[in-house]
């Protein structure tokens, strides 16, 4: 059986880079290629006789080429160099239209593994043939991803299972990107402490060792089946811990489609709001009432099942929270909504953004109103929000550079996850041209866990 599984896979896919130069070298070559191309377009289009719109068609095939360059390195690659393509994809107005739409295939599906590598990763796991643990594997992926891919199979006992295999390499190859990407991070210490910076690092370490031992993501899905067992309409798949070893894991298999695909064919309507407002709902639900949070929340990663129930995949990266900054952060909110942004920013500057030398009374109020109106937009207004016309890091970057004393405002590494998760819903809010009214659920979460000050000016000014 496994000899006919293999004949019908056939050998597609790649190997792995592992060594450092090698991978520093690909992704430095891939760099290279896409700076120069893109510099040859731009000056082309600048000298280059004919018309403006045949120029701006040839740019946006340059930009197209050059992300379809970027999505095969970045693709063959994996590990923690494709997290950051498929993070850059994630938010539409981090690149442009061009680039984020090829881009954006990291986020379904990368280059997948052979067949025959997949049946040697189960097999070196498992140590035992794969055919006296399956009685069927599909040999084609369904899903392929940064860290592994995942294939349909059925136990001996007739039950059926997804299985995700790591790709081999990855582990091995993760520390020499870290190192690479701490040489790139080198650069930001002109507005970033080194204590900070040391402190980032770690957390993405923290994060990619998480992500890379599916033992860990097996006992994240077991805890979370009774975390959503009272919560209507989400589920997320039970873990099968006998079959699962740290870079294979065994858990059932749940049908659905994927939660961006289902609502693009959705007309917009409150059917799809609804879906939208309970996918916001439930990051919020994990992060300021459960203080643990699904830090992956890409599209890829959730399911629309039947009768649109939500579906909860992938959950190698789970970040637990103190109160104190979950709470803190809806404290911030509360100064925001009671038009005391001088208390928003001293409490921000307690949580640990900034940093060590900056003091809330160095700032003029009106200033950082109009910083928090920037960051802040969906939360200070109870109405319908626009967020497909919400740019919140070109205006902050633009807002910086206008008055550089915010320059130096920095996250804390305790917040690396939590903004991924932020960046992540607002890019699919943003592809979707949802216009939501959130600042009501937020106004909701801060009344139940005690932090409103005062009824806020947004409902009051009515």
């Amino acid at each position: 059986m496994a000899e006919d599984w293999e004949k019908l896979a056939g050998e597609k896919g790649k190997d792995v880079p592992t060594g450092r130069l090698k991978r520093a070298w690909k992704l430095g070559s891939m760099s290279a290629r896409v700076t120069a191309s893109s510099l040859m377009s731009k000056v082309g289009n600048k000298i280059l006789p004919g018309d403006a719109d045949k120029k701006e068609e040839a740019l946006k095939r340059a930009f197209e080429k050059n992300a379809a360059r970027a999505v095969e390195a970045l693709g063959q690659l994996k590990g923690a160099s494709m997290k950051i393509g498929q993070l850059l994809s994630a938010d539409p107005e981090m690149l442009p239209d061009e680039f984020s739409s090829v881009l954006s295939s990291l986020q379904r599906d990368a280059p997948p593994m052979t067949y025959v590598t997949v049946k040697d990763q189960i097999e070196t796991a498992l140590d035992r043939p794969l055919e006296t643990v399956f009685s069927y594997f599909d040999p084609e992926p369904i899903g392929s991803a940064s860290l592994g891919q995942v294939h349909r199979a059925r136990l001996e006992d007739g039950t059926d299972v997804a299985v995700k295999v790591q790709y081999p390499g990855v582990a091995d190859s993760f520390e020499s990107d870290l190192k690479t990407l701490k040489s790139l991070m080198i650069y930001a210490r002109a507005v970033i402490e080194k204590e900070k910076l040391e402190a980032y690092l770690q957390e993405i370490r923290r994060i990619m060792t998480d992500e890379l031992d599916y033992t860990n993501e097996a006992e994240n899905l077991a805890r979370f089946q009774d975390i959503l067992a009272d919560r209507q309409g989400v589920s997320s798949p039970k873990p099968y811990p006998q079959w699962t070893r740290s870079t294979v894991l065994v858990m059932e298999f749940m049908e659905g489609e994927k939660l961006d695909d289902a609502l693009e064919k959705m007309e917009p309507g409150p059917r799809r709001d609804e879906l939208l407002l309970r996918w916001v709902s439930l990051f919020s639900w994990m992060f300021h009432e459960q203080l643990e949070l699904h830090a992956d929340p890409h599209p890829g990663n959730f399911l629309i099942g039947e009768e649109d129930e939500l579906i909860l995949l992938d959950f190698g990266c789970v970040k637990k929270f103190d109160p104190s900054f979950s709470d803190g952060l809806l404290d911030v909110l509360d100064a925001v909504w009671q038009d005391d942004h001088r208390r928003a920013m001293a409490k921000l500057l307690d949580l640990g953004f900034g940093n060590s030398k900056m003091d809330a009374e160095d700032f003029d109020e009106e200033l950082l109103a109009q910083y928090h109106q920037i960051l802040l937009a969906p939360f200070v207004d109870n109405v319908p929000f626009d967020f497909a016309d919400w740019s919140p890091a070109r205006d902050g970057k633009m807002f910086m550079l206008r008055h550089p004393s915010f320059l130096k405002f920095t996250v804390p590494s305790e917040a690396l996850a939590y903004l991924r998760v932020l960046s992540g819903i607002k890019g699919l809010l943003a592809k979707m041209d949802a216009r939501l009214e959130i600042a009501t659920m937020a106004v909701d979460t801060a009344r139940r866990r005690g932090r409103l000050t005062d009824e806020p000016l947004i409902f009051t000014a009515q």
